[in-house]
């Protein structure tokens, strides 16, 4: 097949510096239209001129990052910048375990990161992505600025199919660096395209950070056929803000997913599985992933049939020995969470049913946000570390697509209990929306 062509000079900045321009005045222009709290543009009307009009601004925006693409220069093929800013709120009212009341309600910079990535030599991509949000007002702090705090990607990857000219396999490919590890489905789905405002407490329980909330560094490779593909990788537990050195434990992890939209016949229908277990020895936080986790398991399901979708996903593993004993032992739960377009493409309802538990009294925890914020900021609310030994909780909201999953807001309405040993440690209800725009 023959290469697509440039039809530029070849030059990587020609014509890029008032793309790059333009990219740090739309990041920066939501974040003062943000700040200032500023109302959102009336809704555009109803006509196939204002819909023409949305389509030609959603597809030049998510072109804006797009700086260079020529696949005949031998040395660089592709370059481009990417970048995420979340702004959220969240309001949440409920009482502590003391039975206290709780009424608090806060806004933060969720998420703001940027990046880039290109691919060199045919062969080679890199990648590289910086969370700049510095945000400590909501537990109590005084600072809400833009600086570095670490990588969250940065990684290198070798496609081995192309360069070897293997024919057997669909996907070869061999990766080194900082990277998401995805340990459940949810956290296999970006958080551009989460359908809620945040992800499960079983979820965010799983996901390997390390003490900073940082990704793990590793190596790992992805194999796979037309339908699945498998990836298998080594880590560190070890924690630094760019790649983490071979210092301590390691953890190990498996991620599978198969398409089985040939055998259903539904828009949507993938099995998922994944799994890791890390050796550290450390009861130091900066030294082992997860919190203390010695490992996990998860299997998801998601079937959709337009206009409706569901995920059913079961995690199951095992808190360290290392960790304070009331913490150790095994650890369960599962996610429900359909969905359906109200509007196509524009407008979808979101329900999630949550459920954890765990064998011993703070085996579990609710999400930091947003009511453990209130704990960390007011003396008068406690909520013994948001840990218990059952959690439920129960999501109600919807998602509005401006540019599909570009430019998008969530608001939704959560109804959490955590309990200990038949004790309530929290019960509450949680309201909470989002402006999210990515390229």
């Amino acid at each position: 097949m023959e290469r697509e062509r440039n039809n530029e000079d070849g030059s990587i900045f020609n014509n890029s510096r008032k793309k790059i321009r333009l990219i740090v005045a739309v990041m920066l222009g939501s974040t003062d239209f943000l700040c200032a709290g500023s109302a959102m543009s009336e809704p555009l009307v109803d006509s196939l001129l204002a819909e023409k009009e949305a389509k030609s601004f959603c597809d030049a925006y998510r072109n804006l990052g797009k700086l260079y693409k020529n696949l005949d220069n031998p040395y660089i093929q592709s370059f481009s910048l990417f970048g995420r800013m979340h702004w959220q709120f969240g309001h949440v009212n409920g009482s502590d375990a003391f039975g206290r009341d709780i009424d608090y309600q806060t806004a933060d910079f969720r998420r703001f990161r940027l990046g880039a990535k290109a691919t060199v030599f045919n062969h080679f991509g890199l990648k590289a992505q910086a969370e700049l949000s510095n945000d400590d007002i909501p537990r109590g702090g005084t600072t809400r600025d833009v600086r570095f705090q670490q990588m969250w990607d940065m990684y290198v990857t070798y496609d081995a199919r192309s360069a070897l000219g293997i024919q057997s396999l669909e996907t070869l490919s061999f990766g080194y660096g900082a990277r998401e590890t995805h340990t459940s489905y949810e956290w296999h789905t970006s958080s551009n395209k989460l359908k809620t405002v945040e992800r499960s407490a079983l979820s965010n329980k799983i996901w390997p950070s390390n003490g900073e909330f940082a990704n793990a560094t590793g190596a790992w490779m992805k194999f796979g056929r037309s339908g699945w593909y498998t990836e298998l990788g080594v880590f560190t537990t070890a924690q630094d803000d760019f790649w983490a050195p071979w210092s301590d434990g390691q953890m190990y992890w498996v991620n599978h997913q198969h398409d089985l939209t040939s055998v259903t016949g539904a828009d949507v229908s993938t099995l998922f599985f994944t799994g890791y277990s890390q050796n550290s020895d450390s009861s130091d936080p900066f030294e082992r992933l997860g919190g203390g986790i010695e490992w996990s398991t998860s299997a998801a399901f998601v079937y959709g049939r337009d206009p409706w979708q569901v995920l059913v996903e079961a995690v199951y593993g095992s808190n360290s020995e290392e960790v304070s004993e009331s913490r150790q032992g095994n650890y369960w739960g599962f996610v429900f969470l359909p969905s359906i377009w109200l509007v196509e493409d524009k407008l979808e309802g979101v329900f999630r049913y949550q459920y954890q538990g765990s064998e011993n009294p703070e085996g579990i925890r609710i999400n930091s946000r947003y009511a453990r914020r209130a704990d960390s900021k007011f003396d008068d609310v406690g909520l013994l570390g948001g840990r218990g030994d059952e959690h439920h909780a129960f999501y109600l909201g919807l998602k509005y697509h401006f540019c599909k999953d570009n430019i998008h807001s969530l608001i939704g309405v959560e109804y959490d209990n955590i309990n200990r040993e038949g004790q309530d440690i929290y019960d509450g209800w949680s309201v909470l929306a989002t402006f999210r725009t990515y390229l």
